[in-house]
């Protein structure tokens, strides 16, 4: 089991939920009926500045998870997000988590879960087998 690689990918899934917490906080320092100039400015209000960091450090991680693992299952685990920034709002924006939702976010679980069982370890290519390389030049 590639633990390194899979507590990269939840770092990656948190950090982008953290930058979504920081970008919602970012948006409401600018009031509720923004104009869309307001909102443009408002990129370089700290909360929105560090929510897109926090978006930069999380594709870096993830760029070296997929370096590791099958996108089929690593892409999946992205899903987590959804939990991670449902409690995050919960907990930091004081937003409601009325129980339909909770178990969205416990059948999102059990799908990672899921997924997460499902590694299998690459077999090593041998010396006599032939490499197929993927490329997207148009044969003719």
């Amino acid at each position: 089991m590639p633990v390194r690689a899979i507590l990269l990918l939840l770092l990656a899934v948190s950090l982008g939920a953290g930058g979504q917490v920081c970008l919602k906080i970012g948006v409401n320092e600018l009031g509720g009926n923004a104009s869309p100039l307001t909102v443009i400015k408002g990129i370089f209000t700290p909360y929105v500045l560090g929510g897109f960091m926090l978006y930069a450090l999380s594709s870096v991680c993830y760029l070296y998870v997929l370096s590791r693992l099958d996108l089929s299952y690593a892409y999946p685990f992205v899903a987590l997000s959804f939990v991670f920034v449902t409690l995050l709002s919960w907990r930091v924006l004081g937003e409601e988590l009325p129980a339909l939702r909770v178990l969205g976010l416990v059948l999102i679980l059990a799908g990672v879960l899921t997924v997460a069982a499902s590694y299998r370890n690459r077999p090593e290519a041998s010396p006599e087998a032939p490499v197929v390389e993927h490329s997207l030049e148009q044969h003719s």
